[in-house]
This record gives structure tokens, sequence and C-alpha cells, in this order.
């Protein structure tokens, strides 16, 4: 990064509304426990440590659009923060990092990350989405991957 785009970044930063300050300290102090989680325990572990719920019931999950939900405005301020962060070094935005923080974010609210596969000429893929109130934050993830069920 260069001094120009550091400087930037920070002067964008200082323009935030304190609320929005506090929430991405704390939001990048999650996104590099989930970071660091990620690589050095289990999901299940993680996810107990965030109080984010992992379902793995193969319950199916409705579709709606996303500005339908019934999210107050803090909750979509901070998930919006959670997003912009992923989207920088030295974070890796994939879906599961998204899930895991977004699950933070409403884990006062009945969430779920849901996991799913799928097999597409030989390869076979992952990915995870959030899901609040039975309804998918994510609908291509809903479309496209079979969600993993737990053992009963």
């Amino acid at each position: 990064m260069s001094a120009g785009t550091a400087v930037r970044r920070l002067a964008t930063a200082a323009r935030l509304p304190a609320r929005q300050k506090v929430d991405a300290v704390q939001l990048v102090i999650v996104a590099t426990t989930v970071e660091l989680g990620l690589r050095l325990t289990t999901l299940p572990r993680l996810a107990r440590l965030l109080r984010v719920r992992v379902a793995l019931d193969a319950a199916p999950s409705t579709v709606v659009d996303v500005d339908g939900l019934a999210l107050d405005e803090r909750e979509r301020e901070r998930l919006d923060v959670a997003w912009r962060i992923l989207r920088r070094r030295p974070f890796n935005g994939t879906c599961l990092r998204r899930a895991m923080l977004g699950g933070f974010v409403l884990r006062r609210r009945d969430h779920a990350v849901r996991i799913g596969v799928r097999k597409a000429n030989g390869i076979v893929a992952a990915h995870a989405w959030l899901e609040l109130d039975g309804v998918s934050l994510d609908p291509d993830g809903v479309r496209q991957f079979h969600v993993l069920g737990g053992r009963s």
C-alpha cells in the first residue's frame, strides 16, 4: 500500500461517526479472531467462541430480496462496516469469513451460518452463507449448493 493510499484511508476513517469508529475497531478485532480461528482451531470451537450458530441440519431456507429482511438501521450499518473490513488487507473476505463475521454482528437474532457443497464437471465446490430468521442473505448459495446435513 502506498503512502497516499494509507493517508486517504486514514482520512476516510477520521470522517466516520464515532459509533462507526467503535464498530470498526470491534469488527477488526473479531475479523482477526475469525481469520486466526479458521487457521488454528476447528469451526465448531470458533463458532462457540463468537456465539455464532453453524447449522448443519440441512433445513431449507427461504429466499427473499435482502432489502426485504427485517434488519434495523443499526444492524445494516454494522454489516456494512463488517463487509468493508473484509474487503481490505490483511483479511481474506471469503464466504466463510463473511458468514462468520455477519453471524457475529447478528448473533442476538435467530441466525445460522450454512455450509453447502456442489459438484459440477467433476469439481467439488463449497460455499458458506448467513441466514437470518430462516431467510438466506445469499440466495445464490441456497439455489446452487446442497446444504450440509449433520448427524442425527
